[in-house]
């Protein structure tokens, strides 16, 4: 059994669930800072546990191109997928070493789905509602279109009632801890051939739209304009001064969209351009979200 995911985060957790036990447990408390007293070990216990999905840590591959954000119509992992990772992520200090290497491990994971796919090894994708795993989950059927093998799906769901009575609502599989992956086994279903072939079309016509930005809208997926969630920001801002690690922090918390921290600093900077925000200080020139922003008076 090959798992598929769409986000680097994703991947850790999902190898390490997958022989999940006590020394996973414990190496995840570890990695852990407290604010206030920190747990007991009986408390940490119980927030740790859970049971491993079965299988090898190395059968996990992640198809994270982050592809509802730029033009898809070049190849998956070619220069022009390069620039818009750039373009989103060069503000946070990755180089251009740093770019080749994520994208030479894509390239490897998305190799070593098709090698699985073609020898016929199972198939099982972990879908969330987050923009960029529904175009991964597009993107991955329709490699897999024409190829005979089985193919299951574990799709996240919105919420979920615990069993001491509250709900959980969840945007993305990072919310997961790795233990607790197993109790989302029960979710998995076949993907049908109609389905995989309806995704497979669906990412070809996105393709010819080329948008700049893909976004779940009603419940679709569809291409969108770059300033789709510019009016987030604009609400977002107070009429004083917000630093922009703050601002960006109270969106992702309001609004689960799955979208990330990376976009929304592209779109401020775009703002700033275009006179919408300007900068008053920078509070921590080496940190890039330290600016202070301001509302324009235009």
């Amino acid at each position: 059994m090959l798992e598929v995911v769409f986000s680097d985060s994703t991947k850790g957790a999902m190898k390490c669930a997958k022989n999940y036990n006590e020394e996973s447990r414990s190496k995840g408390a570890v990695a852990i800072g407290y604010i206030g007293k920190k747990p007991s070990k009986q408390e940490l216990k119980v927030k740790y546990e859970g049971k491993p999905i079965g299988g090898s840590s190395q059968d996990v591959v992640c198809i994270g191109f982050s592809l509802d954000v730029g033009g898809i119509t070049g190849e998956i992992d070619g220069a022009e997928r390069q620039e818009v990772f750039n373009n989103i992520w060069g503000s946070v200090g990755f180089d251009g070493k740093e770019t080749e290497r994520f994208f030479q491990k894509q390239r490897e994971d998305l190799t070593r789905l098709l090698t699985a796919a073609n020898q016929g090894v199972p198939i099982r994708i972990w879908k969330s509602n987050a923009p960029y795993s529904i175009c991964g989950f597009s993107f991955v059927c329709g490699i897999l279109k024409n190829i005979d093998c089985k193919v299951s799906v574990v799709s996240l769901p919105e919420c979920r009632e615990m069993s001491d009575g509250t709900v959980v609502s969840y945007s993305n599989w990072g919310e997961i801890s790795p233990g607790q992956l197993y109790t989302f086994l029960s979710w998995e279903r076949d993907l049908s051939n109609t389905e995989k072939c309806v995704q497979a079309n669906l990412w070809e016509d996105l393709k010819a739209e080329n948008a700049p930005l893909r976004a779940l809208v009603n419940g679709k997926l569809l291409s969108v304009p770059e300033d789709f969630y510019d009016h987030l920001l604009i609400k977002s801002i107070p009429e004083g001064e917000i630093i922009m690690a703050r601002l960006i922090g109270n969106i992702l918390g309001k609004y689960q969209l799955g979208v990330g921290d990376g976009w929304y600093a592209l779109r401020i900077k775009k703002m700033i351009e275009d006179n919408r925000l300007k900068v008053v200080a920078d509070k921590d020139p080496s940190h890039p979200y330290g600016k202070i922003l301001m509302k324009t008076t235009i």
